[in-house]
């Protein structure tokens, strides 16, 4: 809810003017596959903040940079966890930030810098080399997670035993259009609902 945001951050700004503000977005979120509308808040966010104070997160990872470029739609900040579709193989830990070119980007690096710094919280060369061999076959990867993903959910949209189906990539779901606009393809994330009223012992037959 877009008039929901802007009042909140309206709000933020008469009682914290002048402090730092992070928005932090998740898209598509776990485990209801919300799809937030990127580039709507960070025009909202950063009409009302002040750019120097404003620094506004996405956490990518479901999408990967396959799916969903969230730089390109207003954002500051991009997060991946490296460990997971990225890497693609079980066998990695790690996560990425990606700064954008944006007055908001701009501010956070040095900070996050010396975090880095600090912290001590480097890849080591061979993790490196997991996530490049991880990124070869990510697009590849993420298509035929995504045909798979809609096959299946338009299954369980179907199914008898399942009351609701959590996923982009169907047009029920409150947000197809926006993931059709920002999305290349839907992921493959989905959630769905079981019936509770079934009498077969708990079990699900395909």
């Amino acid at each position: 809810n877009t008039d929901l945001i802007h009042d909140k951050l309206v709000q933020y700004k008469s009682k914290n003017n002048n402090k730092k503000l992070i928005v932090w977005l998740e898209t598509p979120s776990n485990p209801q596959c919300k799809i937030t509308d990127i580039k709507s808040i960070s025009n909202i966010a950063k009409s009302i903040i002040n750019q120097n104070e404003l620094c506004i997160v996405v956490d990518s990872t479901w999408s990967t940079p396959y799916l969903l470029n969230p730089l390109t739609l207003g954002a500051d900040v991009v997060m991946h966890s490296t460990t997971k579709y990225i890497g693609g193989h079980s066998d990695l830990l790690g996560g990425v930030l990606i700064v954008g070119d944006t007055i908001g980007g701009k501010t956070i690096l040095p900070k996050l810098r010396t975090c880095h710094q600090i912290g001590g919280g480097v890849a080591s060369p061979f993790d490196s080399w997991l996530a490049l061999r991880g990124l070869r076959t990510l697009p590849v990867r993420m298509k035929q997670h995504s045909e798979n993903a809609l096959i299946i959910a338009k299954h369980l949209n179907d199914h008898n035993d399942i009351t609701k189906v959590y996923y982009p990539g169907l047009p029920s779901h409150p947000q197809h259009q926006l993931a059709s606009q920002q999305m290349r393809l839907y992921g493959g994330m989905m959630s769905f609902l079981v019936n509770n009223d079934r009498s077969n012992g708990g079990s699900i037959e395909a």
